[in-house]
């Protein structure tokens, strides 16, 4: 199948986690949650550092007063932080997905309830993701050809680490067991590229747009409203996103253990993935 063919599948199995959210729109409460978990915390986090640092990560790294040591440390709490709070909120959105897929009755709580029994494995992998983050921060202040390098490890480590939450909430293993189950079943079962992730970028990037354009046309009413609507519009696309993507990684995964998958296809779900020559 040409990539342009899975592409038009992608976009079906966006539309389809979207359908999913829309049907459940309590589960947009948990990338919501997750959004404002994150502004409260950092904000703390950045006021407590702001005279040592400045407030932003590239400040942290462009400080002279501020050791290399230390900087690094900073971007290290920062990023464990990030990831704790998203993973944590993505396990309990998994977690219920999962349970409508069985078309078993789900709600917020259980979803929070699931997270917290996991906990321990969130964190752990929190710990590791901020390390990989790090150290590809610290690649990248090399030069372009370390921001070039970091770009291309990151995408390699995103694509597979793709099962990893699932693996590691769902089964009895490690992290790095968990990161070795995604990237075989990554290289095993579909190979390196998912047009399923170009569709939800293209989806996001039309709603951003939209976003943009709805507070621009505002703008003109009052400069304040337009600002305000546009902000808001914008957080809207990217938290149903987030949550749509969220539920087709728990449906991919589902299919893989041949589990139950609600309204996607099996086969469609096959058809996104590149096979390896």
């Amino acid at each position: 199948m040409r990539f342009f063919d899975r592409l038009k599948n992608g976009w079906e199995l966006a539309k389809i986690s979207l359908r999913t959210i829309n049907e459940n729109r309590e589960l947009l409460l948990f990338p919501v949650f997750s959004t404002i978990s994150l502004i409260l915390i950092l904000a703390t986090f950045f006021g407590g550092t702001y005279f040592l640092v400045g407030d932003s990560i590239e400040n942290i790294m462009e400080n002279e007063s501020v050791s290399n040591i230390f900087a690094y440390g900073m971007i290290f709490i920062y990023y464990l932080i990030n990831f704790f709070i998203v993973v944590f909120f993505n396990s309990a959105l998994i977690h219920c997905a999962m349970k409508y897929f069985e078309g078993k009755p789900t709600s917020l709580g259980d979803g929070i309830q699931f997270a917290i029994s996991r906990i321990g494995k969130i964190f752990s992998w929190a710990i590791v993701s901020a390390t990989v983050g790090t150290i590809l921060q610290v690649i990248s202040e090399s030069g372009k050809i370390g921001e070039f390098i970091a770009m291309f490890i990151g995408a390699a480590w995103s694509i597979l680490t793709f099962f990893v939450v699932p693996i590691l909430i769902y089964e009895d293993k490690s992290v790095f067991d968990s990161i070795k189950s995604s990237t075989n079943m990554m290289k095993e079962k579909w190979g390196e590229s998912l047009a399923g992730n170009v569709s939800f970028s293209l989806i996001m990037i039309l709603g951003l747009i939209g976003a943009v354009g709805i507070g621009f046309l505002l703008g003109y009413i009052h400069p304040i409203v337009g600002l305000a609507v546009g902000f808001i519009a914008a957080i809207l696309v990217f938290t149903i996103i987030s949550a749509a993507k969220t539920v087709f990684v728990a449906a991919v995964y589902n299919h893989v253990k041949e589990r139950p998958i609600g309204d996607f296809d099996g086969e469609m779900l096959d058809s996104v993935f590149m096979q390896k020559a």
